[in-house]
């Protein structure tokens, strides 16, 4: 478990940190809600509650210590909350109704595809109209974390994640969706229940409260490995997306869209296939885990062809996930356990010894390489140790 660091400043980088005090406009439409959506059964951090006053004020605490100065992000349109019948944190976000997003996002959302285990398009748990415009809607959905923001412990960590994301590029393009915005910002992952032991902050999750009758915040939110806590990834953010009614139907499209602003598709000014583009925005997305980690190499010829200029000479989504499995199968249990190494000097990894402890616990649970298990990649779990051979082996981590 990561060591958490002790009263550290996290948001020094702030401008003015004392305009905090106040609600920002769109924090006032927010807090302006907040009876609607209690009435709905989600109750809103205490900065957005008609009796708020800044707790800092009272307590002593730093600005930049205290949970409730911390403000939304994503431009406003993403607001955290808790869901009053079972306690679960939850986001919401505010979706416009004249666009396509919304359209696709329910398709996708649908009770039938749900059903479907490669589907990794971000889920809705509710849709609501809001009670002063007509022209969005509120969508409530599963609260997600940046999919890098702890670091990767072993390479099978990291294959049951590109295949997450291949699988969802599958399951989208064949039922006629390109995503057509496919980044590192666009993929996000829920973590397990004990993934954060002590918790996370909604919006910042590297900081945690550690006592919820207190305000006070610290960064350094503890972590445990994907292994022992497993978490599912989603591609999210289905706004520059194109559904087609089927295969038949499909048309070329025009125009830049999405992160991928270095497409060779937009070089020619020309048509081009929008599912091609998304194996090649994949494939810049995918090409960025490597450059971190070292013993990754083995990716690079699945990066290297769905980031093929020419686009006909790409693989198709189903290609692409065949080539990773491939990959994964030449690899033994041992190397897709081993201990990831950073490749940059300034990237913050976890210590040895939190890998060996991790692994301990792994061992006694039994788990194989990767896991969850891919359903047609199965890997030998292995054997639990003895009750004495886990007190030594603890004891030896301990000293080490």
């Amino acid at each position: 478990m990561s060591v958490p660091a002790n009263d550290v400043d996290i948001r020094l980088l702030l401008p003015d940190i004392s305009t905090l005090k106040d609600l920002t406009d769109v924090e006032k439409r927010w807090a302006g809600y907040h009876g609607w959506l209690k009435s709905l059964g989600y109750e809103l951090r205490s900065r957005y509650r008609h009796d708020w006053s800044p707790s800092w004020l009272k307590t002593g605490y730093k600005i930049t210590h205290s949970e409730d100065a911390i403000q939304p992000t994503i431009g406003g349109k993403i607001m955290d909350a808790t869901r009053m019948s079972d306690g679960k944190i939850i986001c919401m976000k505010l979706v416009p109704t004249h666009t396509k997003e919304l359209v696709i996002w329910q398709f996708l959302s649908s009770p039938d595809l749900r059903k479907d285990s490669r589907n990794h398009c971000i889920p809705i748990f509710d849709i609501h109209p809001l009670p002063d415009t007509d022209e969005q809607v509120l969508v409530v959905m599963p609260l997600l974390v940046v999919y890098d923001i702890i670091p990767f412990e072993t390479p099978g960590e990291v294959m049951y994640c590109v295949h997450s994301f291949l699988e969802g590029l599958v399951f989208m393009h064949e039922h006629n969706v390109a995503h057509l915005d496919v980044a590192s910002v666009n993929v996000m992952m829920e973590p397990g229940p004990s993934l954060f032991p002590k918790g996370f902050h909604p919006v910042d999750p590297l900081c945690y409260v550690p006592n919820p009758s207190s305000p006070k915040i610290r960064a350094g939110a503890p972590h445990i490995s994907r292994t022992l806590s497993p978490v599912t990834y989603y591609h999210i953010d289905f706004g520059e997306s194109i559904k087609f009614d089927d295969f038949e139907h499909r048309e070329r499209i025009y125009g830049r869209v999405g992160h991928a602003r270095d497409a060779p598709e937009f070089r020619t000014g020309r048509s081009y296939d929008p599912f091609q583009l998304d194996i090649r925005a994949c494939g810049d997305m995918i090409k960025e885990i490597p450059e971190l980690f070292c013993g990754l190499e083995a990716l690079q010829p699945l990066i290297d062809a769905m980031r093929r200029d020419e686009p006909d000479e790409r693989p198709t989504a189903v290609e692409a996930l065949a080539l990773l499995k491939s990959v994964i199968v030449k690899h033994d249990p041992d190397f897709l356990r081993s201990f990831l190494k950073p490749n940059v000097d300034f990237f913050e990894t976890i210590s040895l010894r939190e890998y060996r402890s991790h692994q301990l616990d792994i061992r006694i649970l039994g788990r194989p390489p990767i896991y969850p298990e891919i359903p047609d990649l199965k890997f030998e779990a292995p054997k639990p140790p003895r009750r004495i051979s886990q007190i030594v082996q603890r004891l030896l981590i301990w000293v080490t």
